[in-house]
Parts: structure tokens; C-alpha cells; sequence
């Protein structure tokens, strides 16, 4: 059986790996005003984006693919492959995976599994690439399919932001809003549950750098005594502390001797409207080494 691979724009992996592993993708959508509609990732690249999002008053709206360009996606896959599983952004931020569904009941002939990645950004994008490496391996259809909603669990993502305003107004953040707003240079450190996708409050620190630190420790403790790991490392324009984080935990992964692939990346514009441009964090698949 020839197995085809579908995410969506915010999986973060770049066009560069979705070409070498043959993955489609399908893009949410950007809205600075009525007359500025942005294709995310193909009509705006992520650095365009950031140095628009600081100059504007109003923020930008993001909204989910329509079912039609799932539709059409489908049906040209349809003629090359004889099943396709399709994993996007958590259902809990987006309602990019409903369309999918939508779609997915109007195309006949070719099986198709809409997967629900409980995830966002790499998290979603590690679990497309071991799809493509099971597909690779020969594995069946209804095996990869398990295998990829078990290791959802395996995936742990720490993330904070410089700048809460972008929290604030985003609206997109659930749980996570008690921690806004209240203490001068008091900053949130925030996971993205691998339950549902839905972003939960892990700390507030005082203190950037001490943010580097806290989230340096809670990495740290969730790679325990692995033997494999892949990390992605996420990022909005705000470099300077991303980096101090970055360079710390791939020093420690090293000393640790652990087999490991890495990845690092802007972060997906339609993340960003909600986040801001000095969001960044970490994406840990736990146990498991991917080829990227």
C-alpha cells in the first residue's frame, strides 16, 4: 500500500524537510485586515511576518484551511497513493482538523486518517516525520496510525515570551491566563498539554534570564536518563535569550552523550499572532531519534 502524508503550516518543519520526505501541506491563514489575506508560509515568510506584527496596532486574525482546499488536496493525492494520514494542530487551538474531517467524508476511493496531534508546532511536525519513517519501513496502515497517537505522550513542549501583551489579546491560551498581568517582570513558562493540545501554566519566574534557567531545569528533568531524543527549537525574532536557552541544552544533551537529532526554527506566523515575536521554547520527542 503507498501511504501519502498530509499536515498543516504550523507543524514547523520547513519546506526544506516536508520536500525531502515528500509531506503536503496545507496552510491556515493570516489576516491583517479584509484586503490582507496571507497563505501562511507561502505567501509570507515567518521573518516578513514578525517585522510586520511589531508595526501593526491591531493584531492579526488567523483562521483554519476550508474544508474545499483539503478536498482538492485529497483528490490529487488520490491518484498517487492508495491511502493518506493527515495530522494537524491540536483540535483544542484550531478547528483545522475538523476540515480535514469534513473533507475527508466528501472523497471517495482512498482511505484517509485525520489524526488529531494533541500538539502544535514541532510537536506536530516530529509526529508527520515518523509517519514518513514507518511508511518507510513497510509498516501497515492501521499500525502507523497507532503508533502515532501513542507517542503523543512521548512529546513534552516548554515555551514562555518576553512580551505578555500578545498573550493577552491572542485569547487563545485557556488555563494559562491567571498567569498574566499581575507582577512586574514576572514571566510565564507554559507546556502544551500532550493530552489535548491545550496550553497549560507550568511557572512564573521572575526575571529573564532566570526564565532561561527554570526552563533549562524542567528540559533537563523530562530528559532524564534517555538514551534517544529529537529536539526542536522554536522561535519568534527575539533571539537573545532563545540562544542563551538553545546553546545551554544542547551543551548539557551533549555531555550526556545521548543519540539525538535537532532541529531549530522560526516558529509558524499563525503561532506567532497569538505569542509575539520573543516567544521561544523547546520540543522534546522523547525516546525516539528522527531523521531530519
Amino acid at each position: 500500500m503507498k501511504i501519502g502524508i498530509v499536515t498543516d503550516s504550523t507543524c514547523d518543519l520547513g519546506s526544506d524537510l516536508l520536500e525531502k520526505h515528500g509531506i503536503e501541506m496545507i496552510p491556515l491563514i493570516i489576516n491583517f485586515s479584509e484586503e490582507e489575506v496571507y497563505r501562511d508560509t507561502l505567501d509570507i515568510t515567518n521573518q516578513d511576518f514578525f517585522a510586520r506584527l511589531v508595526q501593526v496596532e491591531k493584531l492579526p486574525t488567523t483562521s483554519q484551511p476550508s474544508s474545499g482546499w483539503f478536498v482538492d488536496k485529497y483528490k490529487e493525492m488520490a491518484e498517487r497513493y492508495d491511502a493518506i494520514i493527515s495530522i494537524h494542530l491540536a483540535e483544542s487551538l484550531s478547528g483545522t482538523c475538523q476540515s480535514a474531517r469534513m473533507a475527508a467524508n466528501q472523497v471517495e476511493d482512498i482511505r484517509i486518517e485525520v489524526i488529531d496531534s494533541a500538539s502544535a508546532s514541532m510537536g506536530i511536525g516530529f509526529q508527520v516525520l515518523l509517519a514518513r519513517q514507518l511508511i518507510d519501513e513497510g509498516r501497515e496502515f492501521e499500525e502507523i496510525v497507532k503508533r502515532i497517537k501513542e507517542v503523543q505522550n512521548n512529546i513534552k513542549i516548554f515555551f514562555t515570551v518576553n512580551d505578555l501583551s500578545y498573550l493577552e489579546k491572542g485569547g487563545r491560551i485557556g488555563k494559562a491566563s491567571a498567569f498574566l498581568g499581575s507582577i512586574l517582570n514576572f514571566y510565564p513558562i507554559l507546556n502544551i498539554s500532550e493530552k489535548n493540545g491545550e496550553i497549560l501554566p507550568v511557572e512564573k519566574i521572575r526575571g529573564k534570564k532566570k526564565i532561561v534557567k527554570r526552563m533549562l531545569e524542567l528540559a533537563k528533568e523530562e530528559i532524564g536518563d534517555l538514551e534517544e531524543l529529537t529536539l526542536g527549537f522554536l522561535h519568534g525574532s527575539d533571539l537573545e535569550y532563545f540562544d542563551l536557552f538553545r546553546t545551554d541544552l544542547m551543551d548539557y544533551v551533549e555531555e550526556k552523550q545521548i543519540s539525538y537529532s535537532e532541529k531549530s526554527n522560526w516558529i509558524s506566523s499563525v503561532i506567532g499572532c497569538h505569542t509575539g515575536p520573543t516567544v521561544y521554547g523547546v520540543v522534546l520527542f522523547k525516546g525516539v531519534k528522527l531523521d531530519l
